[in-house]
C-alpha cells in the first residue's frame, strides 16, 4: 500500500510540474466561462439553462476525458519506448502499485477539475433550486412484450399463402420471412419501447404507478404526439389518487402539470396501497399519441440542485477514472501512437454507438459490410456500457434526480472494480513485456 501511495504522489508531482492538471483546469473554465456566448436556447430561461447546463459540464468533462486518456495513454508507452519504464521499476515498487498509483493520479487530477468547474456552475445558476425524482410508469418488461410480437409474428405466418390475407400485410411477412431470429428480436424490443398508444377526443386513458406520498409535490411530464406533430393543441385533466391537474397548451412540446387536491378532497387520505392509476381525460378534438415507456413520467420533489450536483460529479468521476484506467493500460501493452488513437477510437465509438444502434434499422443489415460493423458496435457498446449508459449531466438539465443507487453503483464499479481490474492487466502486460525483452 506504501508503494501505491508513493507512485500517486509522483505521478501527482509530474502533473503539476508538467502543468498538465493547470492546462486541463484553465481549458474546462474557459470553455464554461466562453458557453453562455456560444449557446442558444428555445428562447426561454429554461431552455437556455437547459442547453448551457448540458454544453457546459459536458464539454468541461469531455476536456478531461481526452486531456487525461491521452496523458495515461503516453505514459507507460513513452518510457517503455525511450527505456525509461526499466528504471522506474528500479525501486522495490509491484507492478500493480506502479499501474493502480497512476491511474488513481490521474482520476483524482480528473475529479479535481470537475469539482472545481461543478462549484463554478452552481455559483452561477444557484445552489437552491429543486429537482424532480422521476418515476416510470408500471408496465410488462421490453423482452416480454417483444417476445409476445415475435409469437404473433409466427402466428401469422401460416396466412402469408392465404388470397383472403391483405396484401399489404402478406408483403411485410414476406420481407421478414428470410430475417434471422436475431434482427427480429431487436426489432421487436426496439418497437416495444416506441410503441405508441392513442387517446381520441373524449377519450380517458389510464397508467399504473408505484404508489406515492401526496404531500411529496407530485407532477406528471408528458410528451403528447398528434399525427407525429409535437405542437397541436393538447386539452384534459389529470387524476391521481386524490391529486388533479388540467392542462390546456398550444405551443410547448413537453408538458409539466402540477398535481394538487381538490377542495373537495382537501382532507382525503389515500388507502395503502403498492400501485396508484395515473388517468388522462382527452377534451381536445385531436387524437393524442404518447409513448408511455419515454413520454409519460411522474415527478416528485426531492432535493436541491447542489446536492444533484454532487451526485453527478460523482458519477462523473467515476466515469472518468475508467477511461483513465483503460488509457494506462494500453499505454503498458501498445505503442505510443497505437495506444492514443484506439483510445481515442474506444472514446468516440463508446459515445455514439448507443445512437447509432438505436438509428440503424435492423433491416437494412442486408450485406456484409453492415453486419459486420454493426456487430463491432454492439460489442463496443457493450464493453463501454457501464461508462457511457450514465447520463448524470442530461439529468442535470432536466432538473431530475441524479439517482443515489446508480451513483452508488457507478463509484463502487467505476472509479474501483473496473480501475482495479484494468490495474492487474497492465501489470501482466508489463511482466510480459519484461520478459520478451530479455
Amino acid at each position: 500500500m506504501r508503494a501505491f501511495f508513493e507512485i500517486f504522489r509522483l505521478e501527482m508531482r509530474r502533473l503539476w510540474r508538467r502543468r498538465t492538471a493547470q492546462l486541463l483546469a484553465l481549458a474546462a473554465l474557459a470553455w464554461i466561462f466562453c458557453v453562455p456566448w456560444l449557446a442558444n436556447g428555445d428562447g426561454t430561461l429554461d431552455g437556455v439553462r437547459h442547453v448551457q447546463l448540458l454544453l457546459s459540464l459536458g464539454g468541461a468533462f469531455t476536456i478531461c476525458c481526452v486531456s487525461l486518456a491521452a496523458s495515461g495513454a503516453l505514459s507507460f508507452a513513452a518510457e517503455r519506448e525511450e527505456f525509461r519504464l526499466a528504471l522506474a521499476r528500479v525501486r522495490p515498487a509491484p507492478r500493480f502499485a506502479l499501474a493502480a498509483g497512476r491511474m488513481a493520479a490521474l482520476s483524482a487530477a480528473g475529479a479535481g477539475v470537475l469539482a472545481l468547474c461543478a462549484c463554478f456552475v452552481v455559483a452561477k445558476y444557484g445552489a437552491g433550486r429543486p429537482c424532480s425524482r422521476v418515476i416510470d410508469p408500471v408496465m410488462e418488461p421490453v423482452a416480454a412484450e417483444a417476445d409476445r410480437m415475435y409469437a404473433h409474428y409466427l402466428s401469422l405466418l401460416p396466412k402469408l399463402d392465404d388470397p383472403a390475407t391483405p396484401e399489404e400485410l402478406r408483403g411485410v411477412l414476406a420481407s421478414l420471412t428470410n430475417t434471422p431470429k436475431a434482427v427480429l428480436s431487436r426489432m421487436f424490443m426496439q418497437r416495444a419501447r416506441d410503441r405508441f398508444e392513442s387517446i381520441g377526443p373524449g377519450a380517458t386513458a389510464r397508467w399504473t404507478f408505484p404508489a406515492q406520498d401526496a404531500g411529496e409535490g407530485l407532477a406528471v411530464r408528458i410528451r403528447f404526439s398528434s399525427d407525429f406533430n409535437m405542437r397541436d393543441e393538447v386539452r384534459g385533466v389529470f387524476a391521481f389518487g386524490d391529486l388533479s391537474g388540467s392542462v390546456s397548451n398550444i405551443t410547448k412540446s413537453i408538458l409539466k402539470v402540477p398535481l394538487a387536491r381538490g377542495a373537495k378532497a382537501a382532507g382525503a387520505v389515500a388507502p395503502a396501497q403498492a400501485v396508484q392509476t395515473l388517468e388522462f381525460a382527452n377534451s381536445s378534438p385531436n387524437t393524442l399519441m404518447l409513448r408511455p415507456r419515454k413520454d409519460l413520467k411522474l415527478l416528485a420533489a426531492a432535493d436541491s440542485f447542489a446536492w444533484n450536483m454532487v451526485r453527478a460529479w460523482l458519477q462523473l468521476s467515476a466515469m472518468l477514472a475508467t477511461v483513465c484506467a483503460f488509457a494506462v493500460f494500453l499505454g503498458s501493452c501498445l505503442g505510443r501512437t497505437v495506444a492514443v488513437f484506439t483510445c481515442g477510437v474506444m472514446l468516440f465509438t463508446g459515445a455514439a454507438s448507443s445512437d447509432i444502434i438505436e438509428s440503424y434499422p435492423d433491416q437494412l443489415e442486408e450485406n456484409r459490410v453492415d453486419r459486420i460493423s454493426l456487430a463491432v458496435t454492439r460489442a463496443v457498446e457493450f464493453v463501454c456500457r457501464p461508462v457511457f449508459s450514465l447520463h448524470p449531466v442530461a439529468a442535470l438539465a432536466d432538473d431530475e434526480c441524479v439517482a443515489p443507487a446508480e451513483t452508488l453503483q457507478a463509484v463502487a464499479i467505476d472509479a474501483f472494480a473496473i480501475p482495479a481490474l484494468l490495474a492487474l492487466l497492465s501489470a501482466l502486460a508489463m511482466a510480459y513485456a519484461h520478459e520478451s525483452a530479455k
